[in-house]
């Protein structure tokens, strides 16, 4: 597995054409984060031994990699991370990083049950945020593989990890995702690797 990183706020003006064509109606603020994280993705693509290579985004919104490659990429207002692999060692990989602040005291319901934040070992507003970081990697992970939309009730934090509650293509009910999270340097960053 690799992984590039690059800063959202720096210009990165390495995007293919059909790449420039998925940000065409966003802010300038999300087509600096999509450059970077797209810059991220084609250094870890590089660094897997491909040539310069356009990752597109999908009719779901997700990117499209090479055929023999999974990974992922993630963004926040500071830093933008793509991980990638060779789909021959890793099944899937899904990663989120987040800023690393308390959500609103009206979220954490939506997110995650008392029970699941309680896992967490952090304050509710912190709990929160680390969970959401938490279902975000791992949606990404199984996406490729189920191509089932999820919503935050769909998996549930233990402390061995995220748990489907319900089945989906290729993952049965009770089917444990692991995850590896860290906070450090203002960040929350979640990985799940399948």
């Amino acid at each position: 597995m690799v992984h590039a990183i690059r800063d959202p706020r720096e210009p990165h003006l390495s995007l293919f054409a059909d790449e420039e064509v998925a940000i065409a109606d966003m802010s300038i603020k999300r087509r600096m984060e999509f450059a970077a994280g797209r810059s991220a993705g084609h250094a870890v693509l590089e660094s897997l031994g491909y040539p310069a290579t356009s990752i597109p985004t999908g009719r779901d919104r997700a990117p499209i990699w090479p055929s023999d490659v999974v990974g992922s990429v993630s963004h926040s207002k500071d830093v933008c991370v793509a991980v990638a692999a060779l789909s021959c060692n890793v099944r899937a990989i899904g990663i989120d990083v987040e800023n690393l602040m308390s959500l609103d005291d009206g979220l954490p319901a939506d997110i995650a049950s008392p029970m699941e934040l309680a896992c967490m070992n952090a304050p509710a507003g912190m709990a929160s945020l680390c969970a959401f970081s938490m279902k975000e990697a791992a949606y990404k992970a199984q996406y490729p593989i189920s191509r089932t939309p999820l919503d935050f009730y769909a998996l549930e934090v233990t402390p061995q990890g995220l748990r489907f509650r319900c089945p989906v293509p290729g993952f049965p009910r009770g089917t444990l995702l692991p995850i590896r999270q860290w906070t450090n340097a203002d960040l929350c960053l979640s990985l799940c690797i399948l």
